[in-house]
């Protein structure tokens, strides 16, 4: 384990840009579900088809996640992350241009496997430039970026909707990339990787022994069911403000950025929770997970404006605190060779979830003529399965035993004293 000595100068800047890089891939993912009524308009297409427009992304997306996780351990996530967001942004730009429902699916497709290379290049980044002791404030507080992204999406977006229409909206936002891409090549041009044994290359070994662990797939489990919910509700809220409560594009946009600003507070609180509770954090995660599947049951049965969003602000409030030990979980468990593959992995479970949720959302209020009440309670279904399954994983000491393998054997590396971990 490395000191504070060891701590890279530049790694500060690289977190920044990294935070601005998930903010901009949460903005280019995002405003489709803002434009979601504009684009069935324009091209006469139903609730179930826009359903499968939205899992066309998720459907890239989940497919890159392993790919990409796999990448970023052997030839190192600077590489990565450049290609990922270059590929994304031309994707982007080219959504406004699409001319038909088959060019849209194949387009969201490809966009979504341009940004399924960040998230695992990303968290490995993390690795590359912080030291161990560093890594949970690091990720959490890079992962706060999805939900400021949730209530910068709406703000930046809506506006140019209106004003300049959804195909013009794509192509100006396809820009942002390109600037995370100049920032990214200067933060890291001259930093060093922190320098261990980590830096060979993983071993076939390394990745059997990664695909045999079974705390790895209950959680991948875990933020399938989970993600369910989150992207259910990112995806079908504006339309659902919309369409069932009769408020304008512009209100929806602002609405939905109230969720948003209290998930980012959740996330920044949760990851600094969890550096102090330690291995009790499942206890915390499965009481989370189940107040996430109450209140997004009053979500369904709510009659006002009001109502929606402090259920559902309440609701993704608790979600942080999943979301939060999910995010950190490579870091905690997994050896730092394989960060990315395991990142990689479970983020797969939770971007499957995205191909399935909106699709069937879809699906469910086009069979019901219109009504979101059986899509909300299937959001409401999937949050208590994820706590269920939070329940199978391993005991407080189990964890524990887990944690300390982990920091020992990379120590024992390292030749420094062995640390301890909090029970």
């Amino acid at each position: 384990m490395k000191n504070s000595a060891m701590i890279n100068p530049g790694s500060k800047l690289i977190l920044s840009v990294l935070y601005l890089g998930w903010i901009v891939s949460y903005i280019d993912r995002t405003v489709v579900s803002l434009a979601l009524s504009k684009i069935g308009d324009d091209m006469s297409l139903s609730a179930g088809m826009l359903g499968i427009v939205l899992s066309a992304f998720f459907m890239g997306y989940a497919f890159m996640q392993i790919p990409g996780g796999w990448l970023a351990d052997k030839y190192g996530s600077r590489r990565v992350i450049i290609v990922a967001v270059i590929c994304w942004s031309i994707f982007t730009a080219f959504t406004g241009l699409a001319w038909s429902l088959a060019s849209l699916l194949l387009v969201r497709f490809l966009f979504g496997v341009g940004e399924g290379g960040y998230p695992a290049a990303s968290t490995k980044a993390i690795s590359d430039y912080f030291p161990a002791a560093q890594r949970t404030k690091a990720q959490t507080t890079m992962m706060s970026s999805n939900a400021l992204g949730a209530v910068m999406a709406p703000i930046i977006c809506t506006p140019l909707l209106v004003a300049a229409g959804w195909r013009h909206t794509f192509l100006i936002v396809s820009c942002l990339g390109l600037v995370v891409v100049a920032c990214f090549v200067l933060a890291t041009r001259r930093a060093k990787t922190i320098s261990s044994d980590l830096d060979s290359k993983p071993s076939k070994g390394n990745y059997k022994e990664l695909l045999s662990n079974s705390l790895v797939w209950k959680v991948v489990l875990i933020f399938f069911f989970s993600n369910i919910a989150g992207w259910g509700l990112s995806s079908w809220m504006p339309t659902y403000l919309i369409n069932e409560l009769g408020i304008d594009l512009k209100s929806a946009g602002y609405l939905v950025a109230i969720p948003g600003i209290i998930s980012v507070m959740g996330m920044l609180i949760s990851g600094r929770i969890m550096d102090r509770i330690g291995t009790k954090v499942k206890y915390v995660v499965v009481c989370c997970t189940f107040v996430f599947a109450i209140f997004l049951y009053l979500v369904s049965v709510s009659s006002t404006i009001t109502e929606v969003i402090v259920y559902q602000s309440i609701a993704t409030f608790c979600a942080s605190f999943t979301s939060s030990f999910i995010f950190t979980l490579p870091h905690r468990y997994m050896k730092e060779k394989v960060v990315g593959t395991a990142f990689g992995m479970i983020n797969f479970g939770g971007q499957a979830a995205g191909i399935l949720s909106p699709m069937i959302m879809g699906f469910l209020i086009s069979a019901s003529g219109g009504s979101y009440t059986s899509a909300f309670m299937f959001l409401t279904v999937s949050c208590v399965l994820a706590a269920l399954t939070t329940l199978t994983l391993p005991s407080k000491k189990q964890m524990a035993a887990i944690a300390s393998s982990k920091l020992n054997d990379e120590v024992s590396n390292s030749n420094t004293p062995p640390l301890h971990v909090s029970h």
